[in-house]
């Protein structure tokens, strides 16, 4: 049995195939390599280079997914971070607050002394007054720092009388310290039951002078500080002149 093979076709016959007039009473050609060359005016554009990147990344999207998310890991991962160190330090801030919770200094009175009083037939004026306290602070564990625009006044019946300035020192934990205020005079004129009180020692005044003190504090507690305003008052009776007076605690 003799195997025929089928012969090349000339170039006519391949222009014919594409016209379809042409072939349409042709039989098609078996499958094969064939050559197609086109004019190159008929070549409307060239791809940009940046289309091969474009279909490289088509052709690889998880390493862009891959990529976004390590990147989204890291940003969380660093947020509990900082966000976790700043819970434990809140806390521990106030657990230390509340377990060591600084008290408030105290005060008394230890001498009342009215200096250099101007006597006159009609009344008295007094210009200074001298006032001697002892400060107590009771903490273990704090420090005080008495700062400066601590302000104290005397009155006498919700009357002011006199002013001044509470000093300025630092104050060690379970210390005692004593200090003197000078306060100035307001001018104002005393009541009589206080003029009859200087005039006679063994009289007492039926109201006491009222000593109060605003002074800004930085309590310090294991390496850790806390401002606040330090509000006291304190009674002093009897009223002497040139001479020692009573105490009392803030």
């Amino acid at each position: 049995m003799t195997e025929q093979v089928p012969a090349v076709p000339h170039s006519d016959a391949i222009s014919k195939i594409h016209n379809p007039v042409a072939t349409s009473n042709q039989p098609f050609f078996e499958p094969g390599t064939y050559v197609i060359q086109i004019p190159r005016d008929q070549i409307y554009r060239v791809p940009p280079p940046g289309n091969a990147s474009v279909a490289q990344r088509q052709r690889n999207p998880h390493q862009k997914k891959h990529k976004s998310c390590c990147g989204c890991s890291c940003f969380w991962c660093c947020f509990i971070a900082i966000a976790s160190g700043i819970a434990v330090a809140v806390t521990i801030v106030g657990l230390s607050f509340i377990l060591l919770k600084p008290k408030d200094p105290e005060f008394q009175v230890q001498r009342f002394v009215v200096k250099n009083p101007q006597v006159s037939k009609h009344k008295y004026s007094y210009t200074n007054y001298d006032i001697r306290l002892n400060v107590h602070n009771s903490n273990r564990r704090s420090s005080i720092l008495y700062q400066q625009g601590g302000a104290v006044s005397l009155s006498f019946r919700q009357q002011n009388v006199a002013t001044g300035k509470f000093p300025t020192f630092h104050q060690g934990h379970k210390n005692s310290t004593d200090i003197g205020i000078v306060l100035k005079g307001t001018g104002v004129g005393l009541p009589k039951d206080v003029q009859n009180s200087l005039r006679n020692r063994k009289s007492k005044v039926p109201d006491s002078f009222s000593l109060k003190m605003n002074v800004p504090v930085k309590m310090k507690t294991s390496g850790m500080s806390n401002q606040s305003l330090v509000k006291a008052s304190a009674v002093v009776d009897p009223v002497c002149r040139d001479g020692g007076g009573g105490g009392g605690d803030a």
